[in-house]
């Protein structure tokens, strides 16, 4: 709900599209489709949940208000009221949803409807917060294969460079799913770090074996873990790391 208390699109459209229409709040936005730093604060927003809402996501909710991020209001007149917004104004927009929802559709075009406030407002339990539009994911990157590898312009796989993550684009096409962003990062890292050759580890000797090698760049020769043991202190201290022996005093 806006600042005016006025819902302004179908609540369940994609990002790119409930996004706009909260930056086309903005004038020189809404006719430019282009947002400038200079335009000031981004416009803030009523994200409101009834009480059937706030039990369908409970652990949220829960979360949200304990950390002060939504609040808990009893009745249209609190939820005005903390809005700011004329009592009257705010039921009649709750009052148009109920019977959007009613109807199977609203102005919006929205026609899934789940959450509705009980009708009568006074006695609903709202649960309020403050939203706004935020970058937390780029959709743009360098083009991959369905191997994580990285394409030229030409669409021919660069050797020897691969892409996973967030660096990547196109993997979500026009409009990327809730979520997705994690998944997108362990599918693509799985498979990329399954086909990059890594040289296997060479046996090292075990800690506990009699013998160790001294690593310090000089020649190597064996030690033993009795010879390692006197070198134990802050002023001569010796350390074995996958079978070799490093001088670590300063």
């Amino acid at each position: 709900i806006n600042g005016e208390g006025n819902r302004f699109c179908n609540e369940l459209g994609t990002r790119a599209y409930v996004t706009d229409k909260m930056l086309s709040h903005d004038p020189f936005y809404a006719e430019n489709k282009k947002w400038e730093e200079s335009n000031g604060n981004l416009p803030t927003f009523s994200l409101v949940l009834s009480s059937s809402a706030a039990e369908d996501g409970k652990k949220h909710v829960d979360h949200y208000t304990h950390k002060g991020l939504l609040t808990r209001l009893e009745g249209v007149s609190a939820l005005a009221n903390w809005m700011g917004i004329d009592e009257e104004h705010v039921r009649s927009t709750l009052q148009q949803y109920q019977q959007g929802a009613e109807a199977g559709k609203d102005s919006w075009g929205k026609t899934s409807f789940r959450g509705v406030p009980q009708k009568d407002l006074d006695k609903e339990i709202f649960y309020a917060g403050t939203v706004t539009p935020v970058l937390h994911y780029c959709m743009g990157g360098v083009t991959i294969n369905e191997e994580g590898s990285v394409l030229d312009q030409n669409g021919t796989a660069i050797p020897g460079l691969h892409a996973a993550g967030e660096v990547s684009g196109g993997v979500h096409g026009n409009n990327r799913l809730g979520g997705n962003s994690l998944l997108e990062c362990t599918v693509y890292g799985t498979i990329v770090g399954k086909k990059i050759p890594i040289k296997p580890r060479a046996t090292a000797a075990s800690i506990s074996s009699e013998n160790t090698q001294a690593g310090n760049g000089q020649q190597r020769r064996d030690v033993t873990r009795a010879e390692l043991a006197e070198h134990s202190s802050e002023e001569d201290c010796w350390i074995a790391i996958e079978g070799m022996v490093y001088d670590l005093t300063d």
